[in-house]
């Protein structure tokens, strides 16, 4: 069921600004995947969508290069 709202475009920023980083990231993401439904994106929607999906997850450490520290054997 689709609910009709009279929502102007000021209320619907202050509303947007309201969200977590996450949750704006996708919406982002969802209004391109649509947009991309009906017409092919351009390339600066394109790069916005890839930017949507990024995770934005800080590293707690350096991963090693060594095999055995990712793997735990001695190489064979």
């Amino acid at each position: 069921m689709a609910v009709q709202l009279n929502i102007d475009y000021e209320q619907l920023v202050e509303l947007v600004e309201q969200l977590s980083d996450e949750q704006q990231q996708a919406l982002i993401a969802r209004l391109l995947t649509q947009r991309a439904r009906q017409r092919p994106l351009t390339v600066d929607e394109k790069i916005r969508l890839l930017d949507a999906a990024k995770l934005h997850n800080p590293v707690n450490e350096q991963p090693s290069p060594r095999r055995e520290d990712w793997y735990g054997d001695d190489g064979r």
